[in-house]
């Protein structure tokens, strides 16, 4: 069942059925697994490398490399609609083109999924929501926030994703003017960032994942997440 729900994630976040692979969860240290972290790897790419650095800490190695790590979350965004973490890089990040399909790598990432709204549904949603029920169930989540470090645009920017832009936003929170080596405190509104860019406030929040995809430029960081919370505002 695990599986199934990072299949899920899978296509919600725009990689074909046929090209995502299943990590075994012995690729992920036991300290996260317990924590019910799942990762998600893509078939024909090297996986980044996920450990516990503290109670609530998580490191990432990436190097050519991308993965991600998800875990389930049941936050009521009309209770709790703020989104907080904190996080650092140990390199400088490097020129990329999030627009750009093979250019669109990110040092770190931090994404929201929501769960499926037939209501206000696009056309590519409508279409793909029978092959993500049928690999997930019908609780499977639809679209996707996501919040990036990258070299890429200026903080608060909003990129369409180059695979399916019309479910998976990007908003650039870092980028290569922001300090490496200490750690950076996020404050972001969710609720209000997806009714911003999706014209909805949605009701709650799905999951969490943290990523970081380096294998378009071949390079190498080690980033840090820690104290993922959603609370009041």
């Amino acid at each position: 069942m695990k599986h199934r729900i990072i299949l899920g994630l899978g296509l919600v976040l725009g990689a074909c059925a046929v090209s995502l692979g299943i990590a075994a969860e012995a690729t992920l240290p036991p300290e996260l697994t317990a924590r019910a972290w799942e990762q998600m790897t893509f078939d024909g790419k090297r996986a980044n490398r996920y450990r516990a650095c503290a109670t609530d800490c998580i490191e990432v190695d990436t190097d050519a490399s991308v993965s991600l790590i998800g875990r389930a979350v049941t936050a009521d965004l009309g209770e709790m609609p703020v989104l907080t973490w904190e996080w650092k890089i140990s390199q400088p990040v490097v020129a990329t083109d999030l627009t750009v399909k093979g250019q669109d790598d990110r040092a770190l990432a931090v994404y929201v999924t929501f769960p499926y709204d037939p209501d206000t549904a696009t056309f590519s949603e409508s279409l793909l929501r029978p092959l993500v029920e049928l690999a997930r169930g019908t609780d499977a989540p639809a679209r996707t926030l996501s919040y990036v470090w990258s070299g890429y645009g200026t903080p608060g920017a909003v990129v369409a994703s180059p695979y399916f832009g019309d479910v998976n936003v990007m908003i650039v929170a870092r980028t290569a003017d922001a300090p490496v080596g200490q750690w950076l405190r996020e404050t972001v509104d969710v609720a209000a960032d997806h009714e911003r860019v999706f014209g909805r406030r949605p009701q709650r929040a799905a999951h969490v994942l943290i990523g970081a995809d380096s294998d378009d430029t071949g390079t190498a960081n080690r980033g840090f997440v820690r104290g993922i919370t959603f609370q009041a505002r």
